[in-house]
């Protein structure tokens, strides 16, 4: 009956409790947000940021479900520039998730100086019209191209090479694209241009660049992305991580970005993290991905170690940090938000920045997530 009243005053009060334990937000740029990022981690404090399941083709506002049920809105929240790049959408499909995206940047700030997180799932430049995925990133994942065309499975070195055939011609419409590339490596420079106009864009009222996190090649050790380490040596990783942060940065040269280098959860020490390491001067934030929290006391004490290295490393080397991807996969551990999840980020060494719940469609789990979202150590607004 306890646990009961607790959860209802919870609820009532979300909001209320949030604002109390905010910092400063004073952040104006890269470098004071991560500073602050940095300052709430060492405070024992975490932003509260989700991944809003919502389709950018079709909305300008940040309208989740996550508002709907919570009544307030995170100071930081998830996007990506998936549907606004590439070529396997239409250029249709691509201009208005642009527009939209641009939008809710700029909106955001100028509302609650919001800050966005990126991620990039780009689509693989090979990827066939016809392929049976919506995702044109997921090329080398399926069950029907079972092994990722053998002649270009290591398409980041073709592009770190020059190298390689004619590609950018598949589309998700069932019609090739008109124009193609005469390499995967002309074909990612487009890209990267691609993403810098819409950087450009991510301005105040002022003209002033708007700061963002931007989360580069994430779960790089896994073989489900094509930047996968099934598909790419660590140097070469390195290498292309550095192109990509180069070349973007070459043609919006004003931008205020926090790069972000991540793992999923499928590495044990800190060797292994550190492998594809790009290096200081390219990383401002280090986090990893993790849907096992609190499935099993060994998935937990995992998770815990894994955040307490990521803790060590962060403080070495002046970074923040983050869990950038978790969520109560299908809902099947009871409390998962507040017991699991929230008494991992009390434990001693651990230091984490942000928690970003992923692509959640339903609230069967609502009252944990109200109390997790009003715990002292949160700050979602």
């Amino acid at each position: 009956m306890k646990m009961n009243i607790y959860h209802i005053i919870c609820n009532v009060t979300c909001c209320l409790m949030l604002s109390s334990v905010s910092l400063a937000q004073t952040w104006s740029d890269a470098a004071s947000l991560k500073k602050e990022l940095i300052q709430a981690s060492l405070q024992g404090k975490t932003y509260y940021s989700q991944f809003n399941f919502y389709d950018p083709r079709k909305s300008g506002k940040l309208n989740s479900p996550y508002r709907r049920v919570l009544q307030c809105q995170p100071i930081i929240y998830g996007v990506d520039f998936y549907y606004a790049s590439g070529t396997w959408f239409s250029k249709t499909d691509r201009d208005n998730a642009r527009r939209n995206l641009i939008q809710i940047v700029k909106d955001t700030w100028r509302e609650r100086r919001a800050v966005a997180s990126f991620s990039w799932h780009l689509d693989n430049p090979y990827v066939p019209t016809g392929f049976p995925r919506a995702e044109g990133f997921r090329y080398i994942y399926h069950q029907s191209i079972p092994n990722y065309p053998a002649e270009h499975q290591y398409v980041i070195k073709e592009i770190l090479e020059g190298s390689g055939d004619e590609c950018g011609k598949g589309n998700q419409s069932g019609k090739d694209n008109d124009l193609f590339y005469p390499t995967p490596r002309a074909w990612f420079e487009d890209r990267c241009k691609e993403l810098a106009d819409i950087i450009n864009e991510f301005v105040d009222d002022n003209g002033r660049p708007i700061p963002f996190i931007f989360r580069l090649w994430h779960e790089w050790e896994g073989s489900w992305m094509w930047w996968g380490a099934k598909y790419v040596s660590a140097d070469d990783y390195k290498r292309f991580f550095i192109l990509t942060e180069h070349t973007i940065k070459e043609y919006a040269p004003n931008a205020q970005i926090l790069w972000a280098y991540c793992s999923d959860r499928f590495v044990n020490n800190e060797k292994e993290y550190m492998e594809r390491y790009p290096g200081d001067n390219y990383v401002d934030v280090i986090g990893f991905d993790d849907y096992a929290i609190g499935k099993s006391d060994k998935a937990w004490n995992a998770a815990v170690n894994r955040a307490k290295m990521v803790s060590r490393i962060a403080q070495k080397r002046n970074m923040a940090t983050a869990l950038f991807e978790t969520n109560n996969n299908k809902r099947k551990v009871p409390n998962y938000y507040t017991e699991h999840l929230n008494r991992m980020l009390k434990t001693k060494g651990v230091n984490l920045s942000i928690v970003q719940i992923w692509s959640l469609k339903n609230f069967n789990d609502s009252i944990d997530m109200k109390s997790f979202v009003s715990q002292k150590n949160i700050i979602a607004k």
